[in-house]
């Protein structure tokens, strides 16, 4: 009998190497309220000591003047993305689940898996963006939206090599850590490997809270989870995600400077056929990851002890928890606001 209860104690105890679909629901949740919950405290304790300092105006007027501050968006920027990464290690602290249930595998990654990652993640950008916005932006224009492809604003080289590391580096570690480590992991417990990629896509996507910023980050969001779910490794989609990133910032800061024009506005034909090609092309780096990766690998296990094996293509949206229904109203809410 008390081998019994040790052996019991002993599976209590234990931590756990794989998420659950409620895992996903509370963790979304958690990173859309707070976030926005913090950055608010956080804009308020600054405007009091603005206010107690003699700053005049309306408390509209302070905070966007503080928008123009360095150190203001510095912090701003590090705290939304560093809550990604703390709410992770504190849910798994908390809940008993161990970090390596994220598939965050860097002694397993291989150098040609790794170049190729790269390479996808410039090219997308060329092929992904100039279809997207080239096919949507005269569409937000009519209806009075404001696309921001391209658009970060760079007035010295510093402000430049800041954004390489603020808006490059580290939000792809953190988003792909939350994202495609724990809620597309989570949500394989309820949903297909192929539904879930969809679902974890459009979470992403909605997260940016941007009707603009919704359709890239999409089918975006899709290509780094497949590569994530093919390899079982999360190296990979951060290194696509990181230097996706990277080039966006390097071809706005090019436009700003004037070195090179790129306007979508109006787009001769044989660019929608570049963007065709190129969009093609990160595809078919796509493949080849898949292939490189296992080409001395049989078969990726992504299954973990005790995880929950689905059908490949069952969906059923009735598996959703409210938590993460509540999670897409508020982002949905957002968008809405923002677009107003």
């Amino acid at each position: 009998m008390k081998d019994k209860e040790l052996e019991d104690f002993k599976k209590v105890s234990q931590k756990r190497n794989f998420y659950t679909t409620i895992d996903s629901g509370r963790v979304f949740l958690i990173a859309i309220v707070l976030p926005f919950v913090i950055s608010l405290l956080f804009a308020y304790i600054v405007l009091a000591i603005k206010r107690g300092q003699g700053a005049e105006g309306t408390s509209a007027e302070i905070l966007k003047s503080l928008e123009s501050k360095l150190w203001f968006y510095v912090v701003m920027t590090l705290l939304n993305q560093l809550l990604f990464l703390l709410i992770v290690v504190l849910y798994n602290k908390m809940c008993r689940v161990k970090f390596s249930a994220t598939n965050l595998h860097v002694e397993k990654t291989k150098p040609l898996t790794a170049f190729l990652s790269v390479l996808a993640g410039i090219v997308a950008v060329f092929g992904f963006l100039i279809l997207i916005d080239g096919c949507f932006g005269n569409l937000f224009s009519k209806l009075g939206i404001k696309s921001n492809f391209l658009t970060l604003s760079h007035s010295n080289g510093w402000l430049f090599v800041l954004d390489l590391f603020l808006l490059g580096v580290i939000p792809p570690i953190c988003e792909e850590i939350l994202f495609r480590g724990l809620i597309f992991n989570g949500l394989k417990e309820r949903f297909s490997p192929y539904a879930s990629i969809i679902l974890t896509s459009l979470l992403f996507a909605l997260m940016h809270q941007s009707l603009t910023q919704f359709i890239y980050p999409f089918i975006l969001g899709i290509v780094l989870t497949t590569i994530m779910y093919k390899t079982g490794n999360l190296v990979y989609s951060i290194l696509v995600h990181m230097f996706n990133n990277i080039t966006t910032i390097v071809i706005s800061y090019l436009i700003e400077k004037k070195v090179i024009s790129i306007s979508f506005k109006s787009m001769p034909w044989w660019m929608y056929v570049l963007g065709v090609v190129l969009a093609g092309a990160t595809f078919a780096l796509f493949y080849l990851i898949y292939r490189f990766h296992l080409s001395k690998v049989k078969s990726v296990e992504n299954e973990k002890e005790g995880e929950v094996i689905q059908n490949p293509f069952g969906m059923n949206v009735g598996k959703m928890p409210l938590s993460m229904f509540v999670g897409i109203l508020i982002c949905m809410a957002m968008i809405v606001i923002n677009a107003i």
